[in-house]
């Protein structure tokens, strides 16, 4: 009788394993997550073992029917011999200067000649001038451009009512100047228009809840029309598949209604990172459409020497509140500051390279500020003292210790600078090179 129970229970252990690999079942394979289903249901399945001559990601077998884990989003353009062309897409389309085009696994079935952007009216040449540093290189010449045009947008230059043929130039930022020390770890919420360029980016989500679609997984900060700077880390080692979606001008990540969604097509990890590593953590996301700029969404800066800025720095983000793991759902700030020596007594050469990498802590002595899992990709900001309402993204956060506890380390933005300028400016760039150039 024993021995029966024992058989029994065994069989039921198997069923169970057994159950979770069915069909209809959720399933995740490397970046992609689906659906088991018998392969002959899954056209992506059998292109990559008709066509490809490869193993298709397998659930379970059912007889001699191979149930296999089918993706579910339409990922056609990973197979078929133009595959490699489409890499680097997050939804088969590729993008030119000149056209764009979709894959649906064999051959593009459809190319358009692309609208070209129309670039917004430049300022009166009576406005008065913004500040302009010292700078060496053209590179940092063109940043420091984008950053001084980013500022008409809520540093407004508008003509006297007495004079209109003369300017002057309106703070419409709205943000209060006051000097109190927040923290994420156990943090208080930001305020709005406090950080315009802050984005939360996530993925789709297939398997655990069907009431939300999108699982957000870290951070970021817009620095262009179309670009979000980010870590690759939160592209590469997150458990939910390919990051598409990106939001921002809200507060509460929750709240899709009160901020702006928009598509991920294209995602550009530094060439030099690998998953694993810590070192050139830093990644690029480009949105699917121009961002409209306003007081509540528009770019940060790309760090270039000679700014003025304040003293400190700050982080912000929607990662955990507390060492048990739970996100916060509302965006919260902290005021952090370099501690360089900390970072190379603690970490080996191989870990922490000051060169690339910024080591930054909360005030010694008291419950330390802190970058939380879920902040990971999000800045890490200089607010300029001349600009109003305007940071500088010195870093993007990469890894540290466990919440709250210690330093955190940071990708220092300034030593990949020509890395961004070349990825996100790349037509604007060469022609700056060549007017400069030709002067």
């Amino acid at each position: 009788m024993g021995v029966f129970k024992y058989i029994t229970v065994l069989f039921i252990l198997i069923e169970c394993v057994l159950c979770k690999n069915r069909t209809g079942t959720p399933c995740s394979e490397d970046d992609l997550t689906g659906v088991c289903k018998r392969i002959y249901q899954c056209p992506y399945a059998v292109n990559l073992v008709d066509g490809e001559e490869k193993k298709a990601p397998t659930c379970a077998f059912d007889g001699l029917v191979r149930i296999v884990c089918c993706p579910s989003q339409n990922l056609l353009y990973r197979t078929g011999v133009l595959k490699d062309y489409f890499k680097g897409s997050n939804d088969g389309v590729i993008r030119s200067k000149d056209m764009t085009c979709r894959y649906e696994g064999k051959q593009p079935v459809l190319c358009c000649q692309n609208t070209p952007d129309i670039p917004d009216p430049p300022e009166p040449k009576q406005c008065p001038p913004l500040s302009q540093p010292k700078l060496k290189t053209k590179v940092q010449h063109f940043a420091w451009q984008k950053c001084v045009n980013y500022q008409r947008y809520f540093n407004k230059c508008i003509s006297m009512n007495d004079h209109p043929n003369s300017f002057e130039r309106i703070n419409t930022c709205g943000i209060p100047n006051n000097n109190t020390v927040f923290r994420i770890f156990g943090g208080t919420p930001a305020v709005p228009k406090q950080f315009p360029h802050m984005a939360v980016v996530g993925c789709h989500n297939s398997i655990y809840t069907e009431d939300v679609d999108v699982i957000w997984v870290g951070g970021g900060s817009l620095i262009s029309e179309k670009f979000i700077l980010t870590a690759a880390h939160v592209l590469v080692e997150n458990l939910h598949g390919r990051i598409r979606y990106a939001m921002m001008g809200t507060l509460n990540k929750t709240d899709t209604k009160s901020g702006i969604l928009y598509n991920v097509i294209r995602i550009i990890n530094h060439k030099a990172y690998q998953k694993g590593a810590k070192l050139h953590d830093i990644a690029l996301l480009e949105l699917n459409e121009r961002v409209k700029f306003n007081e509540f969404i528009r770019p940060a800066c790309l760090p270039v020497p000679g700014r003025e800025l304040e003293k400190g720095l700050s982080i912000a983000g929607w990662g955990e509140t507390d060492d048990r793991g739970k996100g916060s759902e509302v965006l919260l700030t902290a005021s952090v500051n370099e501690v360089r020596h900390i970072c190379e007594n603690r970490f080996d050469s191989g870990t922490f390279t000051p060169e690339s990498m910024i080591c930054a802590s909360g005030d010694v002595g008291t419950n330390s500020s802190d970058a939380c899992k879920g902040d990971s990709g999000g800045p890490l900001m200089a607010k300029f003292t001349n600009l109003n309402c305007s940071y500088s993204i010195e870093g993007v956060v990469s890894y540290g210790p466990r919440c709250g506890q210690s330093v955190g380390v940071y990708t220092r933005v300034s030593y990949y600078l020509d890395w961004i300028v070349e990825n996100v400016w790349p037509e604007e760039f060469r022609a700056y090179k060549e007017m400069i150039k030709n002067k």
